[in-house]
């Protein structure tokens, strides 16, 4: 008899952690920018940030969406990716008239960030989720509208200047996507 192989692998699941997360469009189709949708997006990740215990950091591209939360339960993360996609497929379906049956791809790419002494993994992460901007549309993050950069930087994490030098001189955020 032959196993099937699923193609969704299991999501790892750490208690009181970070998480890493990166949500694509459906074929990766842009119309996460078409007027009303981002602010919808924004308005939606405010509303399910109850259903974890802090979203950190995020970032609205076109055709993807970065996310960095922290959960205190693994059921948490389950219940917030569900609710957040269930609900922005069908308000993104309304607010640009698609007809596609997806709006988003199947599944959820996750990290869970790993503490350490020096805490590289959670600054690379929160720096390649703030690089996006630069990286694929050539903003600076302080410019850009659809992030919670300001936040980020009231906290201390990053400086206002971030990003400010020229995409393809740097090497350094290319993580993964």
């Amino acid at each position: 008899m032959i196993k099937r192989i699923t193609s969704k692998p299991p999501r790892w699941k750490e208690e009181k952690s970070l998480y890493f997360l990166t949500m694509c469009t459906h074929g990766r189709m842009p119309f996460l920018h078409v007027k009303q949708v981002p602010e919808m997006i924004l308005h939606s990740l405010n509303f399910c940030r109850t259903k974890v215990k802090d979203l950190l950091a995020y970032t609205v591209m076109p055709d993807h969406l970065h996310l960095m939360v922290e959960i205190e339960e693994a059921k948490e993360l389950s219940s917030f990716l569900r609710d957040f996609k269930s609900y922005t497929s069908k308000e993104i379906k309304r607010i640009t008239e698609i007809t596609q049956k997806h709006v988003w791809q199947r599944g959820t790419m996750d990290h869970c960030i790993r503490e350490s002494n020096s805490n590289t993994d959670f600054e690379n992460h929160l720096q390649y989720l703030f690089f996006n901007s630069v990286k694929h549309l050539g903003i600076a993050p302080k410019e850009f509208p659809y992030h919670n950069f300001t936040e980020i930087v009231k906290r201390g994490w990053l400086e206002n200047e971030f990003c400010d030098f020229e995409a393809n001189k740097s090497k350094r955020f290319e993580i993964y996507e």
